[in-house]
């Protein structure tokens, strides 16, 4: 009996780790209907799965029988399923990945023990479980060939037919690279009964919220994200929200430039060019992390907020909170910094009621965030609003797994918001930020907001950069003057736009992570199919090579 060489080792791994795909693709199509199996780490345990069983029944992976060969027990013991359960979940490479990734967030600190403790016992594999690999003097035969091609077109079919079925109608918008299995409707049905039950207007929720708590923070999707600020919009200019609370406080902007803003407002213009071409050149003056903040959306709100408050006698005042970041050296206590500005003002101003704008992070309640401070401030009045979008992980993927977009998907309009607490939303584990830096900690929707505002599916969804006369003459001045004295790393390449508005679908955004995970699947079928048509080859001379041989004999 031979090792294997490494060559032969690489095909093995190969054909192992493609099949575990293959058959990911049929076991995902086969739940799909009940419950939707994630692709991490769900592949990593059907990887692991089919190591326990090749070995347990069969002695050998479906890659080394193209090479005839397989596992070899030393002082073979009564149990060897023990031994091979142990040995493939804890020094396998599918069964670690699986161990250090199968919470969500991952936490770090968990992960991290379990990787070194796998890895202390890799060196000693061979020792503890008594198992290694071999080839074997056998006839080869063509089995493993048609078994290995079964498996890849069963998948590839159970994976087109999973797209087909789960996206019902919706693959008619998106190219087909662009789609991916999604959750059914079944099996997001107690998110769509809680929602048919509980979902409330989301101005009604909002101004609810203001009975309860003083301050509100809602979370932003990504900056440049547009429809939100439709929704936005529409909130703080609702009568009640103008009457009761009236102010609303920014991430985005100096606190240095308020009162710049104000003199812009109460400012006549004889026309919305001169409105644009005023507001573009405040806008210049108005930075603060990035070179320059080339957000539509950003431009858009405050040009209509100049038309909503030109003139008027009760105002919806808007507050910007952080700093022109000229001077970086305090910039580890950005979240601090905009808290403290938020804090003085309510408290000198005498503030009752207001509504925070913060980007991601930085509306959560934990510590280090500028919604934290402002908890800690205002014990038990503050609460925070999650408005629909995707996690920050790989891709740029679907809370859920999309199950959410799927539920919410079957109200009309997609349009509603509702509190966490007590739904099966709230009950899900956090994902939006991928990690957890504790170690057990688990983490749910309700521990990190009160509430969520669903506004617009994805596809409905653009990011916009640019907007009117932000390259005037005298604009460019004042970036060429600030870009000399910033760091290189926050010179963001504003140049891009070229004199326009670039305006990217929430399709092409999102779908990132689908179009590559496509593209990888299409090529690893074409691998596949390459290497059956190989190995077919190489073991029909194999057959005659020994064959002759043992006609020779």
């Amino acid at each position: 009996m031979k090792k294997l060489n490494l060559f032969q080792s690489l095909v093995v791994f190969f054909v192992d780790a493609s099949a575990s795909f293959f058959i990911f693709q049929t076991v995902a199509f086969i739940f799909s209907y009940f419950y939707f199996l994630p692709f991490f780490p769900g592949f990593w345990a059907v990887w692991t799965i089919y190591y326990i069983v090749a070995y347990s029944a069969f002695n050998k992976t479906l890659g080394q029988a193209f090479f005839h060969a397989g596992i070899v027990v030393e002082k073979r013991p009564a149990r060897l399923w023990i031994r091979i359960l142990l040995r493939e979940i804890l020094t396998s490479f599918p069964g670690i990945l699986f161990l250090t990734t199968f919470r969500t967030p991952v936490a770090i600190p968990l992960s991290l023990a379990i990787l070194l403790v796998c890895l202390s016992l890799l060196c000693f594999r061979k020792k503890l479980f008594g198992v290694t690999v071999r080839r074997f003097d056998t006839m080869p035969d063509f089995v493993p060939c048609w078994i290995y091609f079964a498996i890849v077109v069963c998948g590839v079919i159970a994976r087109f037919v999973n797209v087909a079925v789960t996206n019902d109608g919706d693959t008619g918008n998106k190219s087909l690279l662009s789609s991916a299995p999604r959750p059914t409707v079944n099996s997001a049905q107690k998110y769509v009964d809680f929602l048919k039950e509980n979902r409330q207007d989301i101005n009604d929720y909002i101004m609810g919220l203001f009975d309860e708590y003083d301050h509100v923070i809602l979370c932003e999707r990504m900056h440049p994200e547009m429809t939100q600020y439709d929704m936005i919009y529409n909130l703080v200019t609702d009568s009640r929200f103008v009457d009761s609370v009236g102010v609303v406080f920014t991430e985005v902007g100096s606190a240095e430039s308020r009162d710049a803003y104000r003199d812009f407002v109460n400012t006549p213009f004889a026309n919305d060019t001169l409105v644009e071409k005023n507001l573009a050149s405040f806008l210049m003056d108005n930075q603060t992390v990035w070179l320059l903040w080339t957000n539509t959306n950003w431009f858009d709100f405050l040009k209509k907020m100049y038309y909503f408050n030109h003139d008027r006698e009760n105002k919806v005042e808007i507050m910007f909170s952080d700093r022109n970041w000229i001077d970086r050296s305090e910039i580890g206590c950005r979240d601090s910094i905009m808290a403290d500005n938020i804090i003085s003002t309510i408290e000198s101003e005498g503030l009752g009621k207001s509504l925070t704008i913060m980007n991601y992070r930085h509306a959560f309640l934990t510590r280090g965030n500028c919604g934290y401070y402002l908890a800690r401030r205002f014990p038990g009045r503050v609460a925070n609003v999650m408005i629909n979008s995707v996690t920050m992980a790989t891709g740029l993927k679907p809370i859920q797994n999309g199950l959410w977009d799927v539920a919410a998907e079957q109200m009309r309009p997609v349009e509603f918001a509702f509190d966490f607490k007590g739904s099966p939303f709230g009950a899900d584990d956090f994902d939006y930020f991928p990690f957890c830096m504790s170690w057990g900690t688990k983490l749910t929707y309700q521990d990190m907001f009160t509430g969520m505002i669903y506004y617009k599916s994805l596809d409905e969804q653009y990011l916009s950069d640019g907007f009117n006369y932000i390259f005037e003459p005298e604009n460019i001045v004042k970036i060429e003057e600030r870009e000399r004295l910033l760091p290189d790393e926050v010179r963001n390449p504003y140049k891009f736009l070229n004199g326009v508005i670039v305006v990217r679908s929430g399709n092409d955004v999102f779908n990132m992570f689908v179009r590559l995970s496509n593209i990888f699947t299409l090529g690893l079928t074409i691998l596949s199919l390459i290497l059956v048509c190989v190995m077919c080859i190489y073991i029909h001379r194999r057959r005659k090579k020994y064959l002759s041989v043992r006609e020779d004999v």
